[in-house]
């Protein structure tokens, strides 16, 4: 073969080449697409009324023993809200509970 048809066979792949790499990228779609995030365990456990954060506060409480504190009544939603999520942490097991045979490497 001479020169110049190993030049124009290369030339000739390497437009073909070039080609197919725009027509890959011209076929994919490039809007966004829509994606919905699952709403998380946390905030689905949460519950959304009044009278649900008193009975779910009211069972945490039971869980160590305690009541609900005297003039609770005067609490806004948002406020036993608070205060349920603080005894939901507070009742947390701790990592030492969970697996105690496990130390602690600094």
């Amino acid at each position: 073969m001479t020169g110049k048809k190993v030049w124009a066979i290369g030339v000739a792949t390497f437009l073909l080449g070039a080609g197919a790499a725009f027509a890959v990228v011209a076929a994919v779609d490039d809007s966004p697409k829509v994606t919905v995030q699952p709403e998380s365990a946390a905030t689905s456990d949460i519950p959304q009324t009044r009278e649900g954060l008193v009975t779910a506060w009211t069972a945490e409480l039971k869980r160590v023993g305690k009541t609900k504190p005297d003039g609770w009544e005067m609490l806004t939603t948002e406020e036993i809200r608070g205060r349920y999520m603080s005894q939901v942490y507070a009742n947390a097991p701790k990592a030492k509970d969970i697996d105690p045979g496990m130390a602690r490497r600094d």
